[in-house]
């Protein structure tokens, strides 16, 4: 599917919860097939083409160039190159990380509407500044992932109607295979299976946990002791909100750490109290 919709479209959304493997993808995809990759964050405060595009210096005349906008020269004149040459051009991706932290429509809004120019022609004019122009090249895709929560903005169609969705999602399955061999397998699944409707994670904080247990090899700490840290230090931060099923999970996460994990225990049973009398869950 991600294959077909950077070959059809030239632009892919990867939703799906933090920790996903979105970017990962998006990287290992573009290296497998020999494509230049570039990942940039995007920041909340992104108004503007000019914060990805870069602007004309209006003292100077110079023009400021971001990581992109070199990016984006370099991939049109790959393009240009490889039409001399009679050769195929090389791939250039753009990984827009964590895209709607700020409003696409405003920062993306000179290469939505590039996009559809160029599905028509097989390219389109990027005006940078007076006498700076640059063509957006076929070769050149757009990748961008996204999460789903209270930070993030929603699209407008207009950015749904130019792009291929693909949601990546993790099962049980998923981490009980990525977990291996694990002796805290089991109890870490038990608490997804818990909070995974109200509060979900996925690889990261399954490799987190697993970094920080083996980093603690020569201090021989039994993996119960570290489990109960990893618990509280990466799972319980991300229970929070007036949802009501967060009762029922923290009332069920109460009685699976009751003695087993007692730093986590103390920890659920205060955040269980907080929610009982004002109606919503936080971890501070």
């Amino acid at each position: 599917r991600y294959y077909l919709a950077l070959a059809s479209r030239g632009f892919v959304i990867l939703s799906g919860v933090s920790g996903t493997g979105k970017t990962w993808l998006a990287e290992e995809y573009g290296r497998a097939i020999g494509a230049r990759v570039l990942v940039v964050p995007v920041a909340p405060n992104w108004t503007a083409n000019e914060d990805l595009l870069g602007f004309a210096d209006p003292i100077t005349g110079a023009y400021r160039d971001t990581a992109f906008s070199r990016f984006l020269r370099e991939a049109a004149a790959e393009h240009a190159e490889s039409r001399r040459a009679g050769r195929q051009a090389r791939e250039h991706h753009l990984v827009l990380d964590e895209m709607n932290l700020a409003r696409v429509e405003y920062y993306f809004a000179t290469f939505l509407s590039g996009m559809e120019l160029r599905m028509r022609a097989g390219e389109a004019r990027i005006e940078l500044g007076s006498n700076d122009a640059v063509i957006l090249p076929p070769n050149l895709k757009f990748i961008g992932t996204i999460n789903v929560d209270e930070t993030t903005h929603g699209f407008a169609d207009k950015v749904y109607d130019r792009s291929q969705v693909i949601e990546l999602t993790v099962s049980r399955e998923d981490l009980e295979e990525h977990l291996g061999g694990a002796p805290y397998r089991a109890a870490l699944l038990d608490v997804w299976d818990v909070v995974h409707t109200v509060a979900p994670f996925a690889f990261r904080v399954v490799d987190d946990a697993g970094r920080y247990i083996t980093s603690a090899e020569h201090l021989e700490i039994p993996w119960q002791e570290l489990l109960d840290e990893i618990i509280l230090q990466k799972v319980l931060p991300k229970i929070r909100g007036a949802d009501p099923q967060i009762g029922d999970a923290l009332s069920r996460l109460e009685e699976l750490t009751l003695d087993r994990f007692p730093l986590s225990h103390a920890k659920i049973c205060a955040m269980r109290n907080t929610f009982q009398q004002h109606g919503v869950a936080s971890y501070f």
